[in-house]
């Protein structure tokens, strides 16, 4: 039977301040040091003290798989480029009581950027003592990569090769990707767009347990698709035809069909749209 959806607006459709927007330029970090130093980005109901700096490493190419881990509280960007080189831009944020205690813990954040990993460490956290680090990455397209997050956001915009991505209590957003690309967050929003005539690669696996999915389809595109939701409503702007019996979870062919696309939601809205 034919099935044709017309798009509706949501009532809910979460997004994190933070990688919420599609971004190009990553080099520029004056907006991230004010919004830090206003409180915009944590701790901002209360009178503590913060410290905000900004780390660069430029890395020879890196070799095989890169793994990336902004650990609690922190969010990663990740951008192909086309340089052979990595370039890791670490956004550090501390808190504490007062302005040299901020400043202290700040110094004994370590930033450890190598060709195969970029994590950070650093004293204990407890009572008004805080810091967190989020990483924007400019990888080489073809790099395989994994990235974690807790408590943060995971962006990644025009990679090629193996790329997992993990988050918990944070945004998944996918653009202008290709290759085998998967990602699960746990409660978080997805937000992903397939441009072009087809997926280049095996394909997109995209999960999220608590949070709206938005895919943006272009028109034309050609893709076996798969989605839909198990607690929520689910828009479709596009007619698309189902075989079988319709429920909140269904697949179909796009066009002269592809690659699988799938991206799925338990207790959230779907949204497919066109761009």
């Amino acid at each position: 039977m034919r099935l044709a959806i017309p798009l509706a607006a949501l009532t809910l459709l979460a997004a994190s301040p933070l990688h919420a927007q599609r971004h190009h330029g990553m080099t520029d970090t004056t907006e991230w040091l004010d919004d830090c130093r206003d409180g915009e980005h944590r701790w901002n109901d209360d009178d503590r003290a913060r410290a905000c700096e900004v780390r660069r490493t430029a890395i020879a190419a890196p070799k095989g798989h890169v793994s990336i881990d902004a650990g609690e509280n922190g969010g990663i960007r990740v951008i192909g480029g086309d340089a052979d080189s990595m370039i890791v831009i670490a956004m550090i944020a501390t808190n504490a009581a007062s302005d040299a205690g901020a400043i202290a813990i700040a110094k004994q954040v370590q930033i450890e950027a190598t060709g195969s990993s970029v994590r950070a460490t650093g004293p204990a956290m407890s009572g008004r003592r805080h810091w967190y680090v989020s990483f924007d990455v400019i990888l080489p397209r073809g790099a395989d990569l994994s990235a974690t997050t807790h408590n943060g956001g995971v962006y990644l915009q025009g990679l090629n090769g193996k790329v997992e991505a993990s988050a918990v209590n944070g945004p998944l957003s996918v653009y202008e990707m290709a290759g085998d690309v998967s990602g699960r967050t746990q409660n978080g929003p997805i937000n992903a767009e397939l441009r072009g005539a087809t997926w280049e690669g095996t394909g997109l696996d995209l999960q999220t347990t608590n949070g709206p999915v938005v895919l943006g389809i272009a028109n034309g595109y050609n893709a076996h698709l798969e989605t839909g939701t198990v607690n929520g409503p689910m828009r479709i702007d596009f007619p698309v035809t189902v075989q079988g019996r319709i429920t909140k979870r269904f697949s179909v062919e796009l066009g002269k069909g592809g690659p699988t696309i799938r991206a799925v939601t338990t207790n959230g809205p779907v949204v497919v749209r066109t761009l």
